[in-house]
Order: C-alpha cells, then structure tokens, then sequence
C-alpha cells in the first residue's frame, strides 16, 4: 500500500472553503484535480489514557472507514494517506466543482412546510443539538420536505449508512455529514463522506491495548454498544443494537421495511468481502518515512472489533 508525501502539493483555488470541527484541512492539488487534506486534530481534553497521544488518529479513521465502504460498492470519496506539515493526514478527493455544490441533510432541513410544523409539534422532542438526529423529525422530512423526498433513494442510503457505521464504529454520522450533490436542477446523492469518527480516533495505543485485554465477553459487549448521533421519543444516543432492533412500535412501516432489508443486504454483502476489508487493514504499513502509521494493538483491535459487530450484532440479527 502507498503512502503520500503531500509535501510540494500545492493549495488550490478552493482552500479556505472547507470547515468543521473535526480539524484543520488544507485544499491542494494532486495531479492537477483539488483535494482536501484533513489533519488530526488535537487530543487536548481527552481522557487521561488517551491523552498520550498528542493528536486523534482520524486521517487514519477517515481512510479506513471510506475504503471499507468502498470494498462494499458503495459510493465514497476517494481518499489518499500521507504527510503534509510533519503530520499524518488523509487527502479527501473534492467531488464538488465549481458547478456543483454538497447541501448537507441540516441545510435541506432548513424550510418552513405548514404540514411538517404541524407534525412537529405533535410527534416530535427537539434535541437543540446539530450533531443530534431526531429519527422522527427526519422521517417526516423524508415524506415531505420538497428537496429531500424527491432524491432517489435517500432512505435507503440513510438506513445502509446506519448498518455499515455502525460496523466500522463511526459515531458521529450527524446531518452535517451525508448530504445531496446540487448541479443547476440535478440533484442526486452525494458519495458517502466525513468518516473520521470510526474506529475510536481518540485513544491511545495504550488505550487500545487495555481494551485488548478484557475478557471477549466484555469486548464484544463494549463493541455492540457504540454510541450513535441518533434521538427517537427523548432517548438520546441509541447505540448500535437498539438501532438494529427498532420495530414497528418504534418507526413506520416503511421505514422498518427498508431496515430489515438493509441488514439483510449488508449481511450477505460483508461476509461475501470481509476477508477483502481484513485483507486490507493488513496491507497498512506500520510507519512511513520515520511517521507512525498504525500500531499492531491498533490493528488487532480494528479488525477485532469489526469481526465481533458483524457476528455478534449484525449477522446475529440478519438471523432471528
């Protein structure tokens, strides 16, 4: 596997457009196409275990997570590991140009429709968070909302995402971080995107090797119950199981319909290419020109984890 010296690269016309806070980027330029060079960001305010690591390993989060995604065919953005400005970072391929802009799923949400007020104010417990999804509220917008009913296969995107997040650890799939590519009146969905926040970007190598050591039962527990960005009848942060399970008392029908088919899907989808996604964790080199890439604790744990969502989460639901 090759890993980049972005170095010479030079900025593009499009730096300064880029924001969030997941860390500082850069727009450059690889091969005459602009790109967005995303750096760790600092782990001031972590954990004391994970504090000794002075920066969070999401460059190598978002590359692992996006070319998971893609080893299952779906569409992500391309992305590249490498050095830039003494750190490890990850360049993101810029799938817009200057025709084509992403509208994140929070903008879409931005519009007044008298019949979604309504709703609101009868079904809905607002959140006051934006990296808070409230299921319900979105599922109206799904019916609804002019811009975000019309797009060909929103919910089932939706759905996939919670199903392959979930596995790769990504908790942080809030409506800043999916979205729809707008050209003129085109408008389609955009590759999937922003997948920094899985497998566990804030600790430490030495918190990755205690986790290591717990008893498999305590392991697999810890990884079914991840965390996700989601809100549904004042509960907040569901975890990846109880996402899983939602049923008819919990959602609309045509929403557990699309459910159930996803897991399905995505169930026979990674078992038919899991030796595919460990086959590349391997392929990571352990450090690039004096750079630490990735720690062997930190790769046993990643396909660790994995493999035990899958089976013990996922595939355990496919069946019952």
């Amino acid at each position: 596997m090759e890993i980049f010296d972005f170095t010479e690269c030079e900025y593009s016309n499009r730096n300064g457009s880029y924001g969030g806070a997941a860390g500082d980027k850069d727009g450059i330029i690889i091969n005459g196409e602009p790109w967005i060079a995303k750096y760790p960001k600092s782990n001031e305010g972590m954990a004391k275990s994970d504090k000794l690591s002075s920066t969070t390993q999401t460059p190598l989060s978002e590359f692992i997570g996006s070319h998971i995604y893609g080893i299952l065919g779906y569409p992500v953005h391309e992305t590249l590991l490498g050095i830039r400005k003494g750190f490890v970072v990850v360049a993101c391929k810029d799938f817009c140009d200057e025709k084509t802009r992403l509208l994140e799923m929070r903008t879409l949400k931005n519009i007044h429709i008298p019949e979604m007020n309504q709703k609101f104010q009868l079904d809905l417990h607002e959140t006051n968070d934006d990296h808070l999804v409230d299921l319900n509220e979105l599922f109206v917008h799904f019916e609804l909302n002019p811009e975000i009913s019309k797009i060909k296969g929103v919910s089932e995107r939706f759905w996939d995402q919670i199903v392959i997040d979930g596995l790769i650890g990504n908790n942080d799939r809030n409506n800043g971080n999916w979205g729809i590519l707008s050209c003129g009146d085109k408008r389609e969905l955009a590759p999937i995107f922003d997948n920094g926040a899985c497998f566990y970007p804030k600790k430490s190598t030495l918190a990755i090797e205690q986790l290591l050591k717990l008893p498999e039962a305590d392991q697999a527990r810890n990884n079914a119950n991840i965390q996700e960005p989601f809100t549904l009848d004042g509960e907040h942060h569901l975890n990846y199981k109880f996402m899983l399970d939602l049923d008819e008392t919990k959602i609309p029908a045509s929403q557990l319909k699309l459910l159930k088919a996803s897991i399905v899907k995505n169930t026979q989808l990674v078992e038919s290419k899991l030796d595919d996604i460990v086959a590349f964790i391997k392929l990571i080199p352990n450090e690039y020109n004096g750079f630490e890439i990735i720690t062997e604790p930190r790769r046993e744990y990643y396909i660790k984890s994995f493999i035990t969502r899958f089976e013990n989460v996922l595939k355990e639901k496919s069946n019952s």
